[in-house]
């Protein structure tokens, strides 16, 4: 495996790891397919706004404010991701 394979599986093993862990019961109440759904669907949406700041701020001469975007957008972006995904867990 290349290095962004293993990444991405230490990166899925780490979210999935909070759920292995839970007692049976609380695993029945835990809405898996709505999570995988929520969590594909924005790290998909964080990629593409990833390539369209990098790709419109190059085209402008801007590429020294890209740190800060990516700053700015992605730290509150995450934290609204972890919130939001509690609705999935129904204990």
């Amino acid at each position: 495996m290349d290095d962004f394979t293993i990444l991405l599986l230490g990166g899925v093993l780490l979210i999935v790891a909070g759920y292995n862990t839970m007692p049976p019961a609380k695993k029945k109440n835990v809405d898996i397919g709505g999570l995988s759904s929520f969590m594909r669907r924005h790290l998909v949406i964080m990629g593409a706004l990833w390539i369209l700041f990098t790709v419109v701020l190059e085209l402008t001469d801007q590429t020294d404010t890209l740190a800060v975007i990516y700053v700015i957008y992605l730290l509150p972006y995450v934290v609204w991701m972890l919130v939001r995904a509690q609705r999935y867990d129904h204990n």
